[in-house]
């Protein structure tokens, strides 16, 4: 885990414990390591803290019912296993939804993809209630937004957009996602659609998506979902999207290199089709180098000329330390994300895009008459500002 990095040396025993703890299969070097920090103080609360911020009670509680040898307090235990036990119940919940879901669809024929969610769970983890998740996300073509959105009405859910932007056909308008919400299972839902999945420089091609399909057991039913090429390069453009402040998306990757056949030829194309190498390669090297994910000889050569690539994960590391904050400030995140990038000229324009195109919540906080709507550009810097700050100041 992280062996070839000194990044380490700076963990509090809190978050190294967590760190360990995060490894679904741990082995014996780390299960001793594990058992070293134990025998220190700990902040029990702050250690609950990160792991729920990180989405990885579950891998917490696990590890340490295994290896614990009694030296955790019962009741941070008890902790513990009672946020597991919620993971589990949502879960089933939430995959209980989707069931129900895909079949409204199914039967009217609507196109409607699941993915993340009850089916990564499912991919990498081989159970639904493995792995914490919080909401449910579907890819529909943006063509077929409009039934799609009557279909999940008609399922007793709410949009939580501007639905006169749907029925009038309006492609200007196109929100981050189309998040729907269920008040009686209090269930979220996201739809994603070519437009909506902006931090791809290159829009998605459903069709060839389409053809690359497999399918998934869920609950004793069968789905189908995208490729695991096609899913790596989206959990990777993910996980950059938002400079990898969480854990759990790290070890989604390195869980389904680990247990899932790779055409590593096949997810070398899409990614560079979609000028998006140097953030699969990002991916990559985060989950072999902390969690040993299994990379074959082409790819580790490929990240070992890109010396990027290694820069980024050390922000990614330092950040997880809570000793530098790549997230934190306007400046560091259009660094991050220009550097993250094929090439500064793709980077800088693909950032600018992102800086000054208006998301459903510009337009919530500052609404202006539709012949004022170009000026939306403006707005758009001036809320990033105002949110993350200049990040000019030091830590």
């Amino acid at each position: 885990m992280g062996r070839n990095s000194n990044w380490r040396e700076g963990l509090s025993p809190e978050r190294e414990l967590v760190l360990c703890c995060a490894l679904v299969n741990l082995d014996e070097e780390t299960a001793g390591r594990v058992r070293d920090i134990l025998l220190g103080p700990l902040n029990w609360p702050k250690l609950l803290a990160i792991a729920f911020d990180h989405h990885l009670e579950t891998f917490v509680y696990e590890n340490l019912m295994l290896v614990g040898d009694g030296h955790v307090p019962a009741t941070q235990l008890d902790n513990l296993h009672e946020s597991a036990r919620k993971t589990a119940a949502l879960a089933i919940l939430l995959s209980s939804e989707l069931l129900r879901i895909h079949e409204i669809f199914e039967r009217k024929g609507v196109p409607l993809i699941p993915y993340k969610g009850p089916v990564l769970s499912c991919l990498a983890f081989g159970s639904p209630t493995r792995r914490r998740f919080d909401d449910l996300d579907f890819f529909v073509p943006q063509e077929d937004i409009a039934g799609a959105t009557a279909l999940l009405e008609s399922a007793g859910f709410a949009p939580k957009f501007e639905i006169v932007d749907v029925l009038t056909g309006s492609s200007t308008n196109v929100p981050g996602q189309y998040a729907f919400f269920r008040e009686v299972t209090r269930t979220h839902v996201e739809l994603h659609t070519e437009r909506t999945l902006r931090y791809f420089p290159i829009p998605l091609n459903f069709n060839k998506m389409g053809r690359r399909l497999i399918t998934v057991d869920l609950c004793g039913r069968t789905l189908r979902t995208f490729s695991i090429e096609d899913t790596l390069v989206m959990l990777c453009v993910h996980g950059a999207k938002h400079l990898w402040d969480r854990l759990l998306w790290i070890i989604d990757i390195a869980q389904l290199i680990s247990v899932q056949e790779v055409d590593w030829t096949l997810l070398s194309q899409i990614a560079a089709k979609l000028e998006s190498t140097r953030v699969l390669l990002l991916g990559l090297y985060l989950a072999h180098d902390l969690f040993d994910a299994p990379l074959p000889e082409k790819i580790l050569a490929e990240i070992g000329r890109d010396h990027a690539v290694r820069e980024l994960a050390e922000k990614v590391y330092g950040q997880y330390a809570n000793i530098s904050a790549a997230g934190t400030g306007a400046l560091p995140r259009a660094i991050f994300r220009i550097q993250s990038r094929d090439g500064i000229g793709k980077g800088l324009r693909h950032t600018w895009s992102l800086a000054i195109s208006p998301t459903e919540s510009d337009r919530e906080k500052v609404r202006l008459p539709g012949w004022l709507a170009p000026l939306y550009m403006l707005v758009r810097p001036w809320r990033l500002l105002k949110q993350y700050g200049s990040g000019l100041k030091r830590k």
